[in-house]
């Protein structure tokens, strides 16, 4: 049997005061009075003359449904109603998908032939390395079973350190669904979780379970029956693998409880309690247990995010069983953002923001700290926990929240690093008379279960208000195509009188009044995909039901991630209640995201040995890069500040620019610093990393005075603040390309480890046919009016708000006039270039200098010779990275653009393309940019969803070269501030690239007057290229 705890309600204050008493949560008599009052305006939901059909301005809230008998009638919808297609086609995902949800959500899972294969061959590279200087971590993805990481290897091969990322003490899963779920799908989950777990001779004599399963709930009622007959029915098959915890209390107390790192102290409670065989279901005061008293009085601040009504009410029990003690030493307090403090106040480790727990901890000179105050906002702070966290929330639950609630929900969650969300969300049925039906019908089927369960809410609304002879009410409801919601109503049977016994008043029911009950919205792919960047979250997988738009998704917040609605905001100087928001300049958080990302490539993906080392031999040791960024800042930073540079000074004399050297001649290179010639000359790691740190805090400096006044924010600062943070960006990608050729790299750790098998059967199943689109002949804009020059008009924040900054290559505007053309939708693919070589003879005789550089050839093991793609997480099979898009030169691109009867578009058609309402888009939606993922995924085609939302397709996350040579427009004027940025490689041998790859800033990939530049015959940038043809 399992424990349940009730958890103490989350009041609201009533006022900024703290001697004053909060607020108590409104009960279930005062939210029904509060809606039966209504507002004075009557809501149409709609704009349609049908709409006005269905006008309310009362409301009954919606928690009057979900007492014992009223989900007891619920169950009997899912049980018997079989037009609710909702349930049966998540319960079928559940059943038919389990074995990849779970190892989707990090789980080992049952791996497959071929997975077995891949882990042997990922085995056969020398991963293995030692680097004192950064953080310890594991060179690949490190699977169950594998003989290369060992057995005691913190829980990779189930001897210990089950599930926790690094070995801590903490181990194992914690599973928390928001709601008590139905038995029949949340039992089929578990199950496929506890079959993911390693086997073992004494998992059938074991007390201590892998995963901890808590069950969120409202009612005490549902909770005791669901973990009961969860017990009984499955229990066996559960047993020394899941303990189930009950949560008795809203949504706001379940999420403070894991925002407070609780949800250790009742696992440790239960197990020291002796509860972990399931003894009995009892309150955590009737077990007995030591539990000190809390104070449920504190004050705060009114959570945004609770939607319905009820999602604050606490029923049917009242007495608050107080909660484990938490001591300063637990284990579940051990990680988060402001947990540790490096180099004085306001600063904070970015190293161990997510999940500083599965690290060890650093001496203070090798601390990688941004300066910046630690953010307190929801999706940053901490779970208090080591375990992996994974949150369920089924049952398209989330379509209850109207759609300006759901985001701010969902972004609430408290998620770090390896934990995820599980969520049913239903779809938008095809627009129509059929899909309409399909909804209502599901809503309010023939045998009169669902109207059942709706008016059972009316019998509810008679006992909280004690009415006698009241008319009564029936059940309607509709599906609203236009809002994509169905909508559930009670209408009056006859013109009757309520008496209010809270408020003393009555309120007039006229005959057919309507009183709205609940709805429940539909999220087309477009309307996901967009409340799923809004909360903050990145797709891992999802699955499909096969006859419907009813989907599971499992959704993760990356440890490194980017915004792309930011700007910086300064105080407005002509009011002191109003800030100003200037969008051309990084914000300060965007530079904590790109720091994120820098450090967690320089820091993490980087081993000891590299450091001294060419991935290219084009490019400068991995070092270079580590000091040539803050190098590079803070020689403008000066030149801005007219201050003196940051210590130690000779930096910029070996850090200030890079090398791009004459491919054919490398001998020949533009102007650029003389680094030193032998290892024990370059500075050390923690000196380049100190002198870092210093800048970052000279930078934080500056923002502070700008945000506050103190210094006026000109358009020159401005420029300067844009072009140092797009160069750092810029780096980071170039960096990772260089990295991309080593097999000594280390996988990223920021999003879930791909699981490739998985995801390659999704895009099978998804995969596109490429199509030839026509233009007409027509006029293009290209670039963008940014003349640096007019930068000293603008000495402070005034009247350049909405300046759009770019480099000196992006001015003037340039009006181009364009033949017709035709050009494929889909760019030059892995699959399509090796059906060339095979076509054109050349394969048999393909080696590493004339395949492309983004493929490899394995030595030994078990690859018989077969050529692959390079990935960060091992060389990938043509079955998974067969449709990513090609990354090539654009010598080969041409090549095969030539085999098939086209050529490279210029830059021109391209632009052209990419703003057409038909063609693909390189920032937002789908687009792989911005490190959703680290690797390119299979490009798509551009359609319409079903609520009428173009989803633009994308080329799969590479930049794309052109036919045109990299040069400036006409009136083109060199940079002020960087003057041999543009101007050095007009040469004739370096080609326009444009868009942006998977690793691009949102920035950069959507401003679209950005050009890149690469010489035709450079192979290892994530540049990639489509065929165009000349209209006949």
């Amino acid at each position: 049997m399992s424990t349940i705890y009730t958890l103490p309600p989350v009041s609201t204050p009533a006022s900024s005061r703290s001697d004053e008493p909060p607020t108590p949560a409104p009960s279930m008599r005062d939210q029904i009075e509060a809606g039966l009052l209504g507002t004075k305006e009557i809501t149409v939901p709609g704009e349609k003359e049908e709409d006005k059909k269905w006008a309310y301005k009362r409301s009954v809230p919606t928690v009057v449904l979900y007492d014992e008998q009223g989900l007891r009638l619920y169950d009997e919808i899912t049980a018997h109603a079989s037009e609710y297609y909702l349930f049966e086609d998540e319960l079928n995902l559940l059943k038919n998908h389990g074995d990849e949800i779970a190892r989707s959500m990090g789980f080992p899972g049952k791996v497959s032939q071929e997975e077995d294969e891949e882990s042997r061959q990922e085995s056969d590279f020398d991963f293995e390395s030692t680097n004192d200087e950064v953080p310890d971590r594991r060179w690949k993805p490190a699977r169950w079973g594998d003989m290369a990481v060992g057995k005691f290897n913190g829980g990779v091969n189930g001897e210990e350190g089950l599930g926790n990322g690094g070995g801590t003490g903490e181990t194992g899963w914690d599973i928390v669904e928001l709601g008590a779920g139905a038995l029949r799908k949340t039992a089929h989950l578990l199950t496929a979780l506890s079959s993911a777990l390693p086997s073992s001779p004494d998992d059938s004599t074991s007390d201590t379970a892998s995963i901890t399963y808590h069950a969120l709930d409202l009612s005490y009622p549902e909770l005791d029956r669901v973990l009961g007959e969860m017990d009984e029915s499955f229990g066996h098959a559960l047993k020394g693998k899941v303990d189930c915890v009950g949560l008795h209390g809203d949504y706001e107390a379940g999420l403070q409880l894991i925002r407070e790192g609780k949800l250790g102290s009742l696992r440790d409670s239960t197990d020291s309690a002796g509860l972990s065989d399931r003894a009995s279901i009892v309150s955590s005061e009737e077990a007995g247990m030591a539990i000190p008293s809390v104070n449920t009085n504190r004050a705060k601040e009114e959570s945004p995010l609770l939607s319905p009504e009820s999602a604050r009410i606490v029923t049917p029990r009242s007495d608050i069983a107080p909660l484990p003690d938490m001591t300063e030493g637990h284990a579940d307090l051990a990680c988060g953002d402001a947990s540790i403090h490096h180099g004085g106040p306001g600063s904070w480790s970015p190293v161990s923001s997510d999940d500083f727990g599965s690290r060890p901890r650093m001496d203070a000179h090798k601390t990688q700290s941004y300066y910046g105050n630690p953010t307190s906002s929801a999706q940053n702070k901490t779970t208090g926990s080591a375990r992996p966290l994974h949150f369920v929330f089924l049952g398209s639950s989330l379509g209850n929240f109207d759609r300006e609630s759901a985001a701010p929900f969902l972004k609430s969650l408290p998620l770090k690093n390896g934990d995820t969300l599980l969520i049913g969300l239903d779809g938008r049925p095809a627009p129509g008379p059929e899909g309409r039906k399909k909804v209502e019908v599901a809503y309010n089927d023939p045998a009169g279960y669902t109207k059942a369960f709706e008016e059972h809410g009316w019998e509810v609304v008679r006992q909280e208000l004690r009415l006698v002879d009241d008319k009564g009410v029936e059940f309607v409801g509709r599906y609203n195509e236009e809002l994509g919601r169905h909508e559930a109503y009670y209408r009056s049977k006859e013109a009757h009188t309520i008496y209010l016994l809270n408020n003393d008043q009555e309120v007039k029911l006229e005959k057919d009044e309507l009183l709205n009950i609940e709805w429940s919205y539909k999220y087309s792919y477009g309307e996901a995909l967009e409340l799923f960047q809004r909360a903050d979250l990145r797709i891992v997988n999802t699955w499909k039901a096969p006859d419907s738009e009813y989907r599971l998704w499992l959704l993760e917040r990356p440890s490194v991630r980017f915004n792309e609605n930011t700007a910086l905001s300064v105080k407005n100087t002509a009011s002191e209640q109003s800030r100003k928001t200037h969008k051309g300049v990084p914000s300060w958080e965007e530079w904590l995201d790109l720091w994120k990302f820098w450090d967690h490539i320089t820091l993490e993906m980087i081993p000891k040995e590299m450091l001294h080392k060419k991935p290219i031999d084009l490019r400068h040791i991995c070092l270079f890069y580590l000091g040539h960024i803050p190098t590079f800042l803070d020689i403008h930073l000066t030149r801005m500040t007219k201050g003196a540079h940051t210590e130690p000074e000779y930096f910029k004399t070996i850090f200030e620019r890079g090398i791009d050297p004459d491919v054919d001649d490398p001998t020949k290179c533009h102007d650029h610093s003389e680094v030193p010639m032998s290892e024990e000359d370059w500075p050390s790691l923690p000196e380049i990393l100190a002198f870092r740190d210093r800048v970052r805090a000279r930078l934080r400096g500056i923002y502070d005075q700008l945000s506050s006044s103190q210094t006026p924010l000109t358009r020159h600062t401005g420029r300067v603040l844009f072009m140092t943070f797009e160069h750092e960006a810029m780096h980071a990608e170039t960096l990772l390309y260089m990295l991309a050729q080593s097999e000594e790299t280390r996988p990223p750790t920021a999003t879930a480890t791909p699981r490739f098998n998985l995801l390659a059967r999704r895009w099978n199943e998804d995969a596109q046919e490429n199509k030839v689109l026509s233009f007409a002949e027509g006029l293009i804009e290209l670039g963008h009016r940014d003349l640096e020059i007019e930068d000293k008009q603008y000495l402070d924040g005034q009247g350049w708000e909405s300046h759009q900054f770019g480099w000196d290559n992006e001015h003037p505007v340039s009006v181009q006039r364009v033949k017709a053309f035709k050009v494929d939708s889909l760019p030059i693919s892995n699959n399509d270039y090796l059906s060339y070589l095979k076509g054109s003879g050349k394969f048999p005789q393909l080696t590493k200098d004339t395949a492309p550089a983004s493929w490899v050839q394995p030595e030994g093991g078990h690859n018989n010779g077969e050529w692959k793609v390079r990935s960060f997480y091992g060389p990938q099979s043509f079955e998974v990275a067969g449709k990513w898009p090609l990354m090539a030169s654009k010598l080969e691109l041409d090549d095969y653009a030539k085999w098939k009867g086209g050529r490279l578009p210029t830059e021109a058609e391209l632009r052209i393309l990419w703003q057409n309402e038909s063609g693909p888009r390189t920032s937002g939606g789908e687009c792989n940019t911005g490190v959703k993922n680290w690797h390119p995924i299979p490009p798509t085609n551009t359609y319409t969803d079903n609520a009428g939302k173009v989803i633009h397709g994308h080329n799969g996350g590479v930049w794309e070269w052109t036919n045109t040579p990299f040069d400036g427009y006409e009136g083109f004027v060199p940079s002020v501030i960087y003057p041999g940025y543009s101007g050095d490689f007009f040469d004739g041998k370096h080609f326009v690239v444009l868009g942006g790859s998977w690793a691009t800033v949102p920035s950069i990939a959507a401003r679209r007057s950005f050009r890149n530049w690469y010489q035709s015959n450079y192979r290892f940038s994530f540049v990639g290229g489509r065929v165009a043809y000349d209209d006949a």
